[in-house]
């Protein structure tokens, strides 16, 4: 006499129960990460429309943030006369330009330069620290380059990459000594800009909190990690009339009595 075959019914019930856990559990762990990153809504949003999303949100959660953008020559030539002063409906504010970059210098600084000094807007330039060159010539050639007036912002260190002939310490006393050389010329502390992560092992707990932090980071986070920044760095994908290639944004937080305390009396 054949057997009776058992009944599909229970295997497939114990089948998708045994699913449900798994999927069950896989989400409460996806959960509780993105909640403990502090992800946005915005986080899992496409490319094309992530950037919209993460500048209304950074700026509704720094409501008197202020708006600032970054250019170097890799933003090519800029069309001054059609350069648009805002984005997303908010005013640009404030300009950044590289001057120097180790011994070296901006091709576009001295053009973009003088373009902002008619402009009503707060400009500032910064040098892009090169760690595996003489810290003395660096500061020399930005001493060089640049000359800050009154309504300028105080001179800016870029160093986002550490040295591959020396230790952390040394590379640390070459920071430092840009820092004094051009501290003592300029009558004004420099501000440091870098790297969310770069600041936490490289330059955190070693005498650089003194310094304004400006620090860069593009992830999809509720803000950086470092907590003492004044300007953040936010995305490196805008899009603005006048350029033409993508500018750095970013935000400046405390509104004009942050501003104005980055600015040279």
């Amino acid at each position: 006499m054949p057997r009776k075959k058992k009944k599909p019914s229970l295997w497939l019930g114990i089948s998708l129960l045994f699913i449900l856990l798994i999927g069950g559990t896989g989400y409460l762990v996806y959960s509780t990460w993105k909640t403990l990153h502090k992800l946005p809504y915005y986080a899992n949003q496409p490319l094309s429309e992530f950037e919209d999303l993460k500048f209304e949100h950074v700026f509704r959660s720094n409501i008197t943030g202020i708006l600032g953008i970054d250019i170097s020559q890799y933003q090519g030539r800029i069309n001054w006369k059609q350069f648009d002063r805002t984005l997303k409906n908010r005013p640009i504010e404030f300009l950044i330009i590289r001057a120097t970059m180790g011994d070296d210098r901006d091709d576009l600084f001295a053009s973009n330069w003088a373009a902002i000094d008619t402009m009503s807007l707060a400009r500032g330039a910064y040098h892009y620290y090169r760690p595996n060159q003489n810290s003395t010539k660096q500061a020399e050639n930005f001493i060089r380059t640049v000359q800050l007036k009154k309504g300028d912002f105080r001179p800016i260190l870029d160093i986002e990459k550490q040295s591959s002939i020396q230790s952390k310490e040394r590379l640390r006393e070459g920071i430092r000594n840009w820092l004094n050389l051009v501290e003592s010329h300029y009558g004004v502390k420099p501000i440091i800009y870098t790297g969310d992560a770069f600041f936490e092992h490289v330059l955190k707990g070693h005498g650089f909190e003194d310094y304004p932090l400006w620090v860069a980071n593009y992830n999809p986070v509720m803000k950086p990690k470092s907590d003492d920044w004044v300007i953040w760095q936010f995305s490196e994908k805008g899009r603005i009339k006048g350029i033409p290639e993508k500018v750095d944004l970013n935000l400046l937080r405390g509104g004009e009595k942050t501003l104005k305390s980055l600015l040279i009396e």
